[in-house]
Parts: C-alpha cells; structure tokens; sequence
C-alpha cells in the first residue's frame, strides 16, 4: 500500500482514499470466477504427432512418445491399457502436459507389429473425455500386418452379448492353449459382444474368447469363464465369428461355501450338479438325527436341515457323494434361532390352487388352530394327506366361492420338526379375478430353410431372471399359449436342449464340448390385465 499512497499526503487524505480503494479492491477480488459461456467441452484428445510417427516399421527404440492437441492425464491405465501381442513386461506410462511416454521395459520382437490400445486409459485434463478408440501401431519388420478378424461373443447361459471379455488368438502350431500359453494377439470385446483383431498376421490360429479374474490372459482359475472355436480360423477372412462363453463344470467335485442359516439349515454350494449327498458323524453319540435336502434347480446348492439340533454345534461330519468321501464339516451356526416359524401364502398357477411355505421344515399341523373364513362365513378347511412336503402345507376347501379368504394361524397350529411354533399369522388367499390377469400366446418360428434340433427349452421370464413358465418344444415351429400370467413384462428364452435333460447344460475345455446354446428374444413382451397378447418370434439359424 506504500507504493500506492505517496507519504505527503496527509492521513485524513491517506484514510479517505483506503476507504475508498478497499471496497473496490475486494469486489476486484470477489469477482475472480472461471469464464462464462460456450459449450461444454465435449471432444476427446486427438492425436496431433507421435515419435515414432504411429504406423511406423523398423521400430528399434525403447521409448513411444504421444503428443496430444490438449493436456491430458492417465486413467486406470495399468487396467486400460491393451498391447497386442502381450509384453514380457508392461511398459512404464507418464503424462505430462499433452504428451504421453510409454518407456518399453523389455525388448519388443523382431519382425512383429504391436498394437498399443491405449485410448481409454488417455483423458483430457479439464473434462475427462476419454480418447477412446485411439490405438497406436508400430512395427519392428519391415511392414506391418493388416489382416483383421471380427465376430461376437455371447454369454450361453443367457443368450445375451459377453461384455468387456478378452478376446484372444494363438498360433494353432502351438503346443499349448489358452490355459497354458500366452495369447499371439487379443482384444476386448465391446458391451454389445463385438470384437475386432487388427495389424494380424496370416496363418491358422485358435481363437478363444476369456473372462480373465486374475489379468494374466490365461483361462487358469475355477471362477473363469472361457469360449472357443471349433477349428481354426484364419485372419483376413470373412467370416464373423461366433463364440458361446461358458463357465465348465469343475473337474472335482468340492464343497465351495458352507453356512448355517438363521433357521439352521445348513447351506452347501458344490462345485459343480451334485449327486447323493450323504453326512456322517464323527462326535455325535446316541441318538437319532436325520437330515432333508432342500435342492436349487441346478441341483449344485443344497440346504440340509436336521431333524434335531440339539447339541449340534461345533459337530463334525464327513460328506459324502454318491458314498464317496468329499470334506469334514463343522456345524457352526451364529446367533440366535428364532423360536416362531414365519409362514406365507403362495399360489400355483398353473393348479390354481393355494398353498403355505414356512421358513423351515414341517412336522405337524392342527387345523383346530386356525380359521379359515369367506367374508363372515366360516369355511371347513383341511390338510390333505400327503401335502405336507418340506416347508410346503397344502390347503384343502369345500367352497367354491369366488371371492378372497382370510386364514388365520392362532399358536400352534403348525409346528416345525426342530422345534417352534408359528405366531398368530393372519393370510389371505385371494381368489383371483380372471380379469385382473392376462394371457400369453407366443408363435415361434424359424426363418432358415432348415429346421433347428430339437428339443428346446422355453422359458418366460419375469425381473432379474426369474423363471415363470416353462415348457418344452420337441420340433420347431411351435405355439406356446399360457394364461393367468400376473401383469407386467415379460422376457423370452430359448435353450438348445441337446441331452433331452430339460435343462441347460455348460460345456468343456478338455474335451471340447461347446456348451447348450440359449437365445434370447431381444424385445420384451408387456402382458396387460384382461388382454389376450399374441407375440411372434421369429428364429434364424442358432449362432
């Protein structure tokens, strides 16, 4: 302020003017903000020049430079970036200003053209679009390879694209494969399940596609998942190639998770379909215990409930498969169980009849305990025999009225056999009004002059996969004609049933067995209330 204010002023003049200056300093500074206006900046990075130039043969240095025409940063660029073929080690990648450096920390191979995807892992420093797509190729021959081969991944359990695997290719004289030896060449494929090798050589290859967990481009843990064709392929053809990702049946049985359930049942995840499952004590003494199954549709989860729980805990069993020793396991449950049984009321729709499920298994139930009334009519109401099945209870009635029920539970009325009983539960088991569903009828057909194999597996869908319906089809074309489907949308499924099993099934890496294909109807069907809704579904030939 010294230099501003001369000292011969006096300071009453010295007093008045800071007064003054002082406002009109701190607006100055109040108003300091980033420039308004213009569009948002939207454009990725563009490359302006590159050292080698990109396209570059008889590549011999040790070090890439990417100039860029805007400063830009790196972005999970150890997870992003893709060089094809793989390195020996990965390269050592800066940015700084608009330049990106990739030092080389092992020498490349000679006459070979790699292929840098690096365009995802490069943003831009003030928005962060990423330059995606971007690649840069060299060569350390005399020419760079151009053949390309393309295709599609499709994940066979769902029929939907693969998203993001790798895409892989190795040279078909090789003594290895994808669970042995590094890839010649890969990708990734994008989230429709397209993929695109580019600068390949010629030859025949192999051609897998993987879900790598562990990053080192070999199908070499239990949790992965891997695709593979036939026979050999050849880069520069035409052909879009078709691969069905799969996860293979573990080639040993094992038990993959166990825990005991709230209600104490003790869940089981096999590594792969089970057989006889059997347990067999190694503490306990005297006694009877048995224990009920509860199976998945897969039949590769089990809850095994036991008929008693008294001084279960902390005691060890060996578990058995078709009498075959597997693992020891101890009963370990946590917390508390709870003394009431939680029942609820469920309907089958394709009997049109009502039943209860209980949160564990049932030894006994008195309808003396409950009421089951129409309005303000009491209506006769009993198990029928042999309806019991698990956690399941049976309803039989006399009437025949349209209208809602209204069952109530008082203590006891049922108990279960590890013991509790339910709370007062009060249910309603609504007679369903024709009108408030709707009716599905769907007609397949197959646009190839060949008919497809039978048989199918077709099956509809409600949320988050959830098999509603299902029939099998032994011949296509075919008419599928459901009725009394609750409201709302609906997906279509179809599995190539090649065993006849009714199920799908995966397939093999060793021996090669392509897993069941399933094919998915990409438009969803909206069934409405009081509606008749006919859907065609056309099919070309299986992928």
């Amino acid at each position: 302020m010294a230099d501003i204010f001369a000292p011969s002023l006096s300071s009453g003049m010295i007093r008045t003017t800071l007064v003054l200056a002082l406002p009109l300093l701190m607006a100055g500074c109040a108003q300091v903000k980033e420039p308004q206006g213009g569009p948002k900046d939207t454009a990725p990075p563009a490359l302006l020049d590159a050292s080698p130039a990109n396209g570059s043969t008889q590549f011999t240095g040790n070090r890439i430079v990417l100039r860029f025409d805007e400063r830009v940063k790196l972005d999970r660029v150890r997870e992003r970036l893709l060089v094809s073929p793989p390195l020996a080690l990965p390269p050592t990648v800066v940015a700084k200003g608009n330049e990106v450096v990739l030092a080389l920390n092992a020498p490349l191979a000679a006459n070979t053209t790699y292929t840098f995807h690096i365009g995802e892992a490069v943003t831009d420093l003030s928005e962060g679009n990423a330059a995606t797509g971007f690649s840069y190729v060299v060569s350390t021959g005399a020419h760079l390879d151009s053949l390309v081969l393309g295709g599609r991944v499709w994940q066979a359990s769902s029929g939907l694209p693969a998203d993001g695997v790798l895409v892989v290719l190795q040279d078909a004289s090789d003594t290895g494969d994808v669970r042995t030896m590094p890839p010649a060449y890969f990708t990734r494929a994008g989230s429709d399940g397209r993929f695109k090798l580019t600068h390949l050589r010629g030859g025949a290859m192999r051609l897998y596609a993987l879900r790598d967990r562990n990053g080192n481009y070999r199908f070499d843990l239990p949790g992965e998942e891997v695709a593979f064709a036939d026979s050999a392929v050849f880069p520069g053809d035409s052909t879009a190639h078709t691969l069905w990702l799969f996860q293979p049946q573990a080639e040993k049985q094992m038990v993959v998770a166990a825990k005991v359930l709230p209600e104490r049942g003790w869940q089981l995840v096999m590594a792969r379909r089970a057989g006889q499952l059997t347990l067999h004590s190694l503490d306990r003494e005297g006694g009877t215990l048995q224990w009920w199954p509860e199976w998945n549709t897969g039949r590769d989860t089990v809850v095994l409930w036991p008929s008693d729980t008294t001084l279960l805990q902390g005691q060890r069993f060996i578990l058995k498969e078709n009498n075959q020793a597997l693992d020891t396991l101890a009963y370990r449950a946590t917390g508390g169980m709870p003394f009431n049984l939680g029942l609820v009321a469920k309907r089958d729709p394709s009997a049109g009849t009502w039943y209860l499920e209980s949160t564990r298994p049932i030894a006994a139930v008195d309808p003396g305990h409950a009421l089951l009334m129409s309005d303000t009519v009491q209506v006769p109401w009993q198990v029928p025999v042999d309806s019991i099945h698990g956690r399941t209870i049976g309803i039989g009635t006399a009437t025949t009225t349209t209208g809602p029920l209204q069952l109530t539970l008082y203590p006891k009325a049922v108990t279960a056999r590890m013991g509790g009983t339910n709370d007062t539960t009060r249910l309603t088991l609504g007679a369903v009004d024709p009108k408030t569903l709707g009716r599905l009828k769907v007609e397949i057909t197959v646009d190839t002059t060949r008919s497809l194999p039978g048989p199918f597996v077709f099956q509809l869908m409600a949320a988050q996969g959830r098999v509603v319906r299902e029939a099998t089809i032994g011949t296509l074309p075919g008419v599928l004609d459901w009725t009394g489907l609750a409201p709302g949308s609906y997906s279509l499924r179809l599995i190539e049933d090649r065993d006849g099993n009714g199920r799908w099934d995966t397939g093999s890496l060793h021996p090669k067995r392509q897993p069941e294909r399933v094919i998915a109807d990409e438009e969803p069907v909206v069934v409405r209330a009081g509606w008749s809704v006919e859907h065609s579904w056309t099919l070309g030939e299986i992928r």
